[in-house]
């Protein structure tokens, strides 16, 4: 089962677990990774499992789709391919090939950005580009109920997944933790929570979280019995 990552940026948007064969993207709300960008189609690309393996196509769209700076009509994907499409960027990891290592390779960025003229070429004249280090303060989860592996996790890492997933960084316990609870997002504007594609419950504050949203100090986040502090040190 792939993990793709949407991202805008380079900052992550969304975290997509999928066990389909087929998998749409565009700018129709239609799409499995839908993408509201006027540079996008209306159904842009289409990643497929075929025999194994998982290819990406073009669906014959308007300012086409690209796979590590090159243009393609149908493309192998291998892990941590970074598929371009619009001002939007995909990474494709194959969890079978890298398990928890690609989590921790991500950290490193190195495959993440593309070369800064070849990128503005892709993104339009006039582009603007983050080129600096991840910068900004530390990070720390205090857990103030339920059932976890610690009390506290420090939050280095640009990606951390909070759940039952033995990939996770954050272990949630007992019978109803879910698989994948949610994620911490970490770039140059700081920290995001960004909420499973399968809607599991997440609440911030006490009010539900449907899309990515910014964190600040004192946030309170809560996954069934667990509730989580997180606290900028």
């Amino acid at each position: 089962m792939p993990r793709l990552l949407l991202k805008f940026n380079d900052e992550i948007l969304k975290v997509i677990d999928s066990s389909k064969e087929f998998i749409t993207i565009g700018r129709n709300m239609k799409n499995d990774i839908q993408i509201d960008n006027l540079a996008v189609s209306n159904f842009h690309a289409h990643i497929v499992s075929q025999l194994g393996h998982y290819f990406i196509e073009d669906l014959g769209s308007t300012n086409g789709t690209f796979v590590n700076e090159r243009k393609i009509g149908k493309w192998a994907l291998s892990d941590n391919d970074t598929i371009t499409i619009g001002k939007h960027s995909i990474v494709f990891l194959d969890a079978e090939v890298t398990g928890k290592a690609v989590i921790e390779e991500l950290q490193m960025d190195k495959t993440m950005i593309l070369d800064t003229v070849k990128q503005r070429e892709l993104l339009g004249e006039g582009a603007e580009l983050d080129e600096s280090p991840l910068f900004g303060p530390n990070a720390q989860l205090e857990v103030l109920s339920g059932n976890t592996d610690a009390s506290t996790y420090e939050l280095s890492k640009k990606l951390t997944l909070i759940g039952k997933d033995e990939m996770a960084e954050i272990r949630l316990k007992g019978m109803f933790a879910p698989k994948v609870g949610c994620f911490v997002s970490r770039d140059n504007s700081g920290y995001g929570l960004i909420p499973p594609e399968k809607r599991n419950k997440v609440e911030l504050n006490g009010r539900s979280v449907t899309d990515a949203v910014s964190l600040k100090s004192g946030d309170q986040i809560g996954i069934g019995s667990v509730k989580l502090l997180f606290r900028l040190l």
